[in-house]
């Protein structure tokens, strides 16, 4: 837990970058990517369901593109690319609703920034 508040008291709120799904309207069955726009060289990247840092709702940690750990939320459906967007294979009605990024860009550790973006599947 120490940890998590530790990162918690470095987040910055940003509008340096910002997250995008592709495709913008996703179906039941397709994959989807919660493209991260605008970071600057991200080295490392939290994803979470939800809009708070809550370790209960962390799909994985990453770094340089590859997850290092995953999270309760982590459903096996879920990678990583080298910019740290999130992909969602064969993704689900359920998995509608707020994400949260926290990422770090370079190799400055501390320089943790976030973003929430929003996930719309329709039928």
């Amino acid at each position: 837990m120490r940890s998590a508040v530790a990162l918690a008291s470095c987040l910055q709120p940003t509008d340096a970058f910002y997250i995008v799904p592709v495709p913008s309207n996703p179906r039941v069955g397709q994959e989807v990517t919660l493209s991260v726009r605008d970071a600057r060289n991200p080295t490392v990247c939290f994803w979470f369901r939800g809009a708070q840092y809550d370790n209960n709702r962390k799909i994985f940690h990453a770094e340089v593109g590859r997850v290092i750990s995953t999270g309760p939320s982590y459903t096996g459906r879920e990678g990583v690319t080298r910019d740290c967007s999130l992909t969602i294979r064969n993704v689900q009605a359920s998995d509608s609703g707020e994400y949260l990024v926290v990422l770090m860009e370079g190799y400055q550790f501390g320089n943790f920034k976030y973003a929430v973006g929003r996930l719309q599947v329709s039928n």
